[in-house]
């Protein structure tokens, strides 16, 4: 959860970047402090939430969290994992995250990226970034969630139709 997307509430086309650190100086993170991100992401008026991590193993508290915010109309987009197995990545892999993979030139999926029935989307899985006066370019799904994570917000913005009409669009 290095940042969540906001759409603004009338539907007006003013989108910013809520940044929300979990990680902190670790490597590592907790799915308590997951579920923390989330909770001041949403406190603080994000609509979508891009989950740009994951694990093989679920976690029913997470879950029942993401459930919750999902039925208060929040949209939720997850990494679909950087393994080529059809292994299950959650958060992505719960029914009310849009699971996104990494996409290839050729249109398939990327040889790096998870694939199996809990995807829902494919997404360019590389990016050109600048940071630093450096630039890098990076793959991965985490990079096919953001992608997708900014054209939900775009689309929200842009048609002013409600988060969960535009989520089924982007299913």
């Amino acid at each position: 959860l290095r940042g969540a997307a906001l759409v603004a509430e009338d539907g007006s086309s003013s989108l910013r970047i809520l940044p929300v650190d979990i990680y902190g100086n670790n490597e590592q993170t907790t799915t308590f402090d997951v579920a923390r991100g989330i909770n001041a992401a949403v406190e603080a008026g994000a609509r979508i939430i891009n989950l740009s991590l994951g694990t093989d193993w679920s976690t029913p508290y997470l879950e029942r969290m993401i459930a919750s915010y999902h039925e208060q109309g929040v949209v939720f987009v997850g990494a679909a994992g950087n393994d080529p197995l059809p292994t299950p990545i959650f958060p992505a892999a719960y029914p009310q995250v849009v699971a996104v993979t990494a996409g290839s030139r050729g249109g398939t999926v990327a040889d790096y990226a998870n694939y199996g029935d809990f995807v829902d989307v494919v997404a360019p899985g590389a990016s050109i970034v600048h940071w630093e006066d450096k630039t890098f370019l990076g793959s991965g799904t985490s990079y096919s969630a953001a992608y997708v994570s900014g054209i939900t917000a775009g689309l929200a913005s842009q048609t002013g139709s409600p988060l969960s009409q535009v989520e089924q669009e982007v299913r």
